[in-house]
């Protein structure tokens, strides 16, 4: 394509004066229009319409990439728009990413250029530059997460002339990659007043999206508010206590009403976390919930007999719709960051539920570029982390001294070297390729991954003071334990601080020292094991793409590090750390145990669950593997004792008390905190995919060109089935007990083997077709 179009912005528009610009320009179509062509992108995110009429239902274009580095362009086709004759071309500019905290800039922008091709082989083109107009309209703020003020009473106006922007407009710009982001499920509002009397509107779901409201009988001038809320709090009164950090402004539309019988207004350029509105300034209205969300087609689904798990699934897909926008994020309240750690833990389940294949290409380019480039890898990109932005970071680190570049010029922040969640760039490419069967996808993040995990390893040969009387130190293996740097580790176990963080804090410590406090101790127990994942990974992948030299260095590196872990840092009893369960679950998914002090390792853990009554304690990392653990270790019904349960914490205890998506912390919905729609402990939905229906990826045949089916009945589990979709057609999976019957039906799609092996532990090599089996459970 030919590039002739230039950056405009508006000339008042500044980090003083922000506003929300309106670009226009006129045009002439000329007869024997045959095409129209429209090439369109911004800094902020834009909406375009030609003679009045929106030219797409796509939302948040041009979605969220490493701006300074690549910018993604949108082709639409926009004949139909046209009319012989004067045409009209306006596009609205709103702050977006771009301007989200000030990240990447202070000014918005637009880029773009119509091509009109006619019948005699002519062609004209139209493209933003000086001959431009901009202005401002009712429109008066936009921001991603806090909101937007639109006044009805205002019409477009204020024309100027633009300005050709310079601000960071040298990113290469690109064909779009983004899975576009649509308006998707509606959910109707029921009015009530909540314990104080204020006017609230519950939709039944929580969702990421926001509210089309249809006011009736409005005076010019009313001022409507809506505040965007997840649950009501202990009292029973709306709040956003839980997920709103503070902020004053946070999840609200102001709307000034232009006055008459009817008035209809939606967000163009903000989206919320919610399921309650707070609706103040009128009473009386039809207000709709909209859910938005990257369009991505379904693919799984799983049922049991049990309602509860029923609804655990449903919930957990919710999750990831509200989470899933144009990036996958933690919340869509309070942080919106799109953590590493969230979406490593949580990719299988999502391309169980969704095809996410193209989502998650399209973001992993941007680890690619953002990675540092000392190898350590982002904790969230395009990284909101540190800043892109090298004017905002001077600004920001007089009261956030920590805070960094982002990128390769920059070395990130503590917590930027943190295993689990670095190790995304090799993990995200190893499970896609897993899913989809496409090597390219290892071929692009190679390089990647090998930076991240050679800075791992040379974190790893660094000294911690702290543990020079270790053996490990002593006996010269100190290079295979990693003890050094920030962590996150066990994130958000469901147990009391350590005595040494509660002194921390009862002395008056704050966040940073917490961090202080990480990075002295290192998480050793952690750090190692996923390093050794990492080389496991690597080493696999490596064999892969034929690269036989790394697999030799990997493969090695490994075995020297589980020798070193369980030499170590496990017990001839098999203890590691009493009162956890995540360190014993940790050892035994990535083979940190050698066969002698396995079976003591399994024991200690059994009794750990015995000891909790059999309510797990498990963080983020490892809740993922808890359940399959359980059941590849001979402990089958533990394991169902723990999904079932209904007290907390547990999967299930949130749905007693109503929940519709999954919480970060279990107590979440019952204490009223933090957010209430954080998707990464529902991957325990994978459990239900591979473990309860038996669908199961194989690393031979990725891609499910050939898959397992290994159903593993327990419980009170009575029946179950699952289904997913492939590229060869739908996998599906269903048992049920009767008596003492196993009965077992299931279909292979065509030009794929399904490996079955049943209850019983008999085998069949499976081809296309339908089956049925009968085994007895005895």
């Amino acid at each position: 394509m030919n590039k002739l179009a230039k950056w405009i912005c508006n000339p008042i528009d500044s980090e003083e004066n922000k506003v929300v610009s309106v670009f226009r320009c006129e045009f002439q179509v000329k007869q024997g229009l045959i095409g129209a062509k429209l090439h369109i992108t911004s800094h902020g995110v834009y909406d375009v319409t030609f003679n009045a009429k929106s030219i797409t239902d796509h939302k948040f274009t041009p979605g969220f990439t490493s701006y300074y580095h690549r910018i993604q362009i949108q082709e639409y086709d926009v004949i139909s728009q046209l009319h012989i004759g004067t045409n009209s071309w306006l596009t609205t500019v709103g702050d977006g990413w771009w301007r989200w905290n000030n990240n990447f800039g202070y000014r918005l922008a637009l880029w773009g250029q119509l091509t009109l091709s006619y019948a005699d082989g002519s062609i004209e083109m139209v493209y933003t530059d000086e001959s431009f107009e901009v202005g401002e309209g009712p429109i008066q703020k936009s921001d991603l997460q806090r909101g937007e003020v639109f006044d009805a009473r205002i019409t477009l106006g204020n024309w100027k002339r633009v300005e050709v922007e310079t601000e960071q407009t040298d990113a290469d710009l690109i064909d779009n990659q983004s899975v576009p982001v649509r308006e998707k499920e509606h959910f109707p509002a029921k009015l009530f007043r909540d314990t104080s009397g204020n006017l609230v509107a519950d939709f039944g779901q929580n969702v990421a999206g926001y509210v089309r409201m249809v006011l009736y009988n409005t005076k010019p001038g009313q001022v409507v508010r809506i505040k965007h809320g997840e649950a009501l709090d202990l009292e029973g009164n709306f709040s956003t206590a839980n997920c709103d950090a503070g902020m004053k402004e946070f999840q609200e539309i102001t709307y000034i009403c232009k006055g008459g019988e009817r008035e209809e207004y939606a967000p163009s350029f903000s989206y919320f976390g919610f399921r309650y509105a707070l609706i103040q300034g009128i009473e009386n209205g039809e207000f709709t919930a909209i859910a938005v969300y990257s369009d991505m087609d379904q693919t799984g689904d799983f049922h049991c007999s049990n309602p509860l798990i029923n609804k655990l699934v449903e919930n957990a897909r919710w999750s990831q719709k509200g989470n899933f926008l144009d990036v996958p994020v933690d919340c869509p309240t309070r942080e919106r960051n799109a953590w590493t750690g969230d979406a490593q833990i949580y990719i299988r389940t999502a391309a169980y539920f969704m095809n996410v294949e193209q989502f998650f290409k399209k973001w992993l380019v941007d680890q690619r570029i953002e990675q540092y480039s000392s190898g350590k890898v982002g904790i969230t990109f395009p990284s909101t982390s540190s800043v892109h932005n090298p004017i905002e970071l001077v600004r920001i680190q007089s009261t956030r001294p920590e805070m960094a570049l982002a990128g390769p010029l920059g070395n990130g922040n503590i917590g930027e070297d943190s295993v689990g969640w670095g190790d995304s760039a090799v993990w995200l490419p190893y499970q896609l390729y897993l899913m989809y069967g496409d090597k390219k996808i290892l071929e692009d993040h190679y390089e990647t991954a090998k930076k991240w995990l050679e800075f791992s390893i040379s974190c790893m040969k660094e000294r911690n003071p702290k543990y020079e009387d270790k053996e490990w130190y002593r006996n010269g293996d100190g290079d295979y334990i990693y003890d050094t740097r920030f962590h996150y580790g066990e994130w958000n176990e469901p147990l009391p601080p350590e005595p040494a963080v509660i002194e921390l804090f009862k002395n008056g410590g704050k966040p940073e020292d917490f961090v202080k406090h990480m990075a002295k101790y290192g998480q050793p127990e952690v750090a190692t094991a996923y390093t050794k994942r990492s080389c496991d990974n690597m080493a696999h992948i490596a064999e892969i793409l034929n690269k036989l030299d790394d697999v030799a260095r990997y493969k090695e590196l490994s075995e020297k590090i589980k020798k070193a872990y369980n030499n170590y840092l496990v017990a001839d009893d098999g203890e590691i750390l009493k009162g956890h369960q995540a360190p014993y679950i940790r050892a035994l998914a990535l083979d940190l145990v050698d066969e002698r002090k396995k079976p003591s390792v399994i024991k200690q853990l059994k009794q750990e669950l015995e000891n909790s009554n059999y309510h797990l304690n498990t963080g983020f990392l490892s809740t993922v593997y808890l359940l399959p653990v359980l059941c590849d270790n001979g402990l089958i019904e533990e394991a169902y004792k723990i999904l079932e349960q209904t007290d907390s914490p547990g999967w299930l205890q949130p749905i007693t008390v109503g929940a519709t998506t999954i919480p970060e912390n279990w107590d979440g919905f019952t204490n009223f905190r933090d957010s209430l729609n954080h998707y990464s402990f529902g991957a325990v939905c994978q459990f239900f995919f591979e473990y309860i229906a038996g669908i199961r990826p194989i690393f031979e045949a990725p891609g499910f060109k050939e898959f397992e089916l290994k159903p593993i009945p327990g419980g009170s589990l009575r029946w179950a089935e699952g289904s997913y979709q492939t590229k060869y057609g739908k996998i599906y999976s269903k048992w049920k007990i009767e008596n003492d019957a196993f009965l077992y039906e299931c279909t292979i799609p065509e030009n794929t083997v399904g490996h079955l092996t049943l209850p019983d532990g008999l085998y069949h090599r499976l081809e296309e077709g339908n089956y049925t089996f009968k085994t007895s459970m005895s």
